[in-house]
Parts: C-alpha cells; structure tokens; sequence
C-alpha cells in the first residue's frame, strides 16, 4: 500500500535510510517518516519487479483517504489539527479496496508491474520514486536489514 503522500518522502539518495533510523538525529514530523515509508515502499516495489521471475508481478496501490483510518483518527501536532478539514473528502472503506482488489484479481494482470496505482489505473508517483539506481539500492539495503537474499535475475 502506499499513498500520494509519498511525494513528501525524504531519502538521501546517496545513502538511503531504509530501517527509519536517522530519524533519531533529525526533527521528527508524523507525515514525512509517513511519507518517506511510503517512498521506500515504491523504491523496493519497483526494483521486485525486475527481479520477479516472468509471470510474477508486484504493485503499490493509493487507496485513498479512507474514513475511520489510523491517518485521520489517530495524528498528532498538526495533522489532528486539519484532519477535520479532510474528512469531508475521506472515501468509504469499500471505495479504498478497489484499487488493491483489482490490481490483485485483474487478468491480465495491470501494467506495469512495479507501478502505483490510483483509482484502478496506473499514476505517476514522485520522480525520486522514478529512480532506478536508488530503487536498487533500496531494494539491497532492505533485503539485507531482513536478512534475506535478494532475487537476482
């Protein structure tokens, strides 16, 4: 899962920070470690795809602002402040499963494999979400901090 919010992310692109530790040395703000998972989601989803073998795909999905979401139930600071500014505009729970539902039992399966995807239909997400070589470099840390080994293909 993951969210337009990703465009909020923050990763040095040198040495990107895929555990979250270097929060601990910065201001922590709730909607950029927010955004910045949903960066690194993208980053790894993205070089999978390269890696899964033929017939294999693996996607992130916007589902939206959904009502009765931890996000807008459950902020802190400023975001308690201006959810309710948002609420109007949250979908139901049934509209934010559409996306991942269909990017699941879609035949064919949608393309392209790696993508992110709005409303059933691919999106185009931040342009350090575009980036192929800190996609692999996100991909390697990950698979290294969970211990396994990366697919090669």
């Amino acid at each position: 899962m993951s969210s337009f919010v990703e465009k909020r992310g923050r990763l040095d692109a040198t040495d990107p920070d895929v555990a979250g530790t270097s929060w601990s040395k910065r201001f922590y703000h709730q909607i950029n470690v927010y955004a910045t998972s949903k960066l690194v989601s993208l980053l790894a989803a993205r070089e999978l795809a390269h890696r899964l073998p033929d017939g294999m795909s693996v996607y992130n999905a916007n589902p939206g602002m959904a009502k009765g979401t931890a996000m807008n139930s459950n902020t802190g600071g400023l975001m308690r402040l201006t959810a309710p500014l948002f609420r109007p505009f949250a979908i139901t729970p049934d509209e934010g499963v559409q996306t991942p539902v269909w990017l699941a039992s879609a035949s064919p399966a949608p393309r392209p494999s790696g993508g992110f995807f709005s409303k059933s239909q691919p999106d185009t997400p931040s342009r350090l979400a575009l980036n192929d070589a800190l996609a692999r470099t996100v991909y390697t840390k990950t698979a290294a901090l969970l211990g396994v080994e990366p697919l090669t293909r």
